[in-house]
């Protein structure tokens, strides 16, 4: 398989393409500079949906192989909010920092960057915040540059409030048991940098203190989150986009979207909807009882998985929808 046919493989709708990624594996000297060609279509506005479905992967299998080349193309990419979420939709939240920290090239300056820019996706900023932590605790970023980096992010980083950046920002400082910025972490709870319905104060200190003592609960954060990302496979194949459920549903809204063209378009006069009716019949507020659950809340089912896991993908698809992000779910 050669490395066009691979990305046309990474690129297809359905179950994950183990084979494509074994092949990319195989052939990753010559993949590498195609995968980065890829990385910078992403970043284009008209990027094509194939190209970001490929890209998804991609920016993935990176991070699996460590590959430093892609540092700074990843991290650029990153910084254009509307780009990344098409190319990451969940991965943004779920895996970036993970990615970003497996590729670090030992400069944090780009990390930085994005962290300080007002314009890139508050949680694309919170997540590099994580990465930076990672980093750190990996031995390749010293705890002395970490925390003069934080510390200055206190002055710097905009906007003050309504930005999940400022959530990052404190999780950093408390899994680096930065115990000398406690006082500052706390005057940004004050004065509501970080939003109270986001989490409390005693929620710093106790991750705070996890670090500081090395509790088996902080060590577990850290194996399950903290990391750097691993193999593609094992870490992606039971997200919801790659599964059968996930095709089933992409064609149900395709035989939606048919029955509605037919419904608005056929059959006679007399029959078709009037203008009105069709807008009434379109924009009719829907209604879901779970909307006040968190992706990450506790199932209102019962099961004892998160929402994300369990109901949340049982949910209707909406009819109107021209694009699905990629979903961890």
């Amino acid at each position: 398989m050669d490395v066009a046919e691979i990305i046309s493989r990474l690129a297809a709708q359905g179950p994950l393409s183990v084979e494509a990624i074994k092949a990319a594996r195989e052939n990753r000297a010559a993949a590498v500079p195609a995968f980065l060609e890829v990385i910078e279509a992403c970043r284009s506005p008209d990027a094509t949906q194939l190209t970001l479905d490929a890209g998804f992967l991609i920016f993935h299998l990176l991070g699996e192989w460590r590959e430093k080349l892609a540092y700074r193309p990843l991290a650029a990419l990153l910084r254009s909010p509307e780009q990344a979420e098409l190319l990451l939709g969940d991965g943004i939240t779920e895996t970036s920092h993970q990615v970003m920290a497996a590729v670090f090239d030992g400069d944090p300056q780009p990390l930085y960057d994005i962290i300080r820019d007002p314009q890139a996706d508050q949680f694309v900023r919170s997540r590099m915040c994580d990465a930076l932590a990672v980093v750190t605790l990996a031995g390749e970023l010293s705890r002395e540059e970490a925390a003069r980096f934080l510390r200055t992010c206190y002055s710097e980083l905009m906007p003050r409030y309504d930005c999940f950046v400022w959530q990052g920002w404190q999780s950093a400082i408390a899994l680096l048991g930065l115990a000398e910025m406690r006082d500052l972490v706390k005057q940004a709870f004050d004065r509501g940098f970080v939003d109270p319905s986001w989490l409390g104060f005693h929620h710093f200190e106790k991750d705070l203190e996890g670090a500081i003592s090395n509790s088996s609960e902080f060590v577990d954060s850290l194996k399950r989150e903290f990391r750097l990302f691993g193999d593609t496979v094992e870490e992606l194949s039971d997200w919801h986009c790659f599964s059968e459920k996930y095709l089933e549903e992409v064609e149900e809204r395709e035989k939606q979207r048919e029955e509605r063209r037919q419904w608005l378009f056929e059959g006679d006069e007399t029959s078709r909807p009037t203008r009105l009716e069709t807008l009434q019949r379109i924009f009719a507020p829907a209604t879901n009882p779970n909307k006040h659950v968190g992706r990450n809340d506790p199932c209102p089912c019962g099961s004892g998985k998160k929402y994300k896991k369990c109901c949340l993908q049982a949910e209707p698809v909406p009819i109107v929808q021209t694009f699905k992000p990629r979903s961890a779910a």
